[in-house]
């Protein structure tokens, strides 16, 4: 009984760990966005679901930023998903 009890909050640490594990990569560096997911060729869509990245720029959305990190051969990643604290508002354009 006393190993199912350990193993039982044994796995529920490992539950609670693994899911703050998104926030902890954005504390550290923040998160890799899903670059593979779009078509950057074709362009972005106008669709505004704001990505704040780790260099403060707020992006109207993960394409937007993908295409920052194409178009100027950097490393922005997600710092978090909505409004920056300090904004500086991207101007890339299509």
């Amino acid at each position: 009984m006393k190993v199912a009890g350990v193993f039982l909050l044994f796995s529920l640490a490992l539950c609670f760990y693994q899911g703050n594990a998104e926030v902890d990569a954005a504390a550290v560096g923040g998160i890799e966005p899903s670059c593979a997911n779009f078509n950057l060729r074709r362009g972005c869509t106008r669709e505004f679901d704001p990505i704040c990245g780790t260099d403060d720029i707020l992006y109207s959305n993960e394409c937007l930023l993908c295409l920052h990190n194409l178009q100027r051969s950097g490393h922005v990643r997600i710092k978090n998903r909505g409004m920056c604290r300090t904004t500086r508002v991207n101007s890339v354009v299509n």
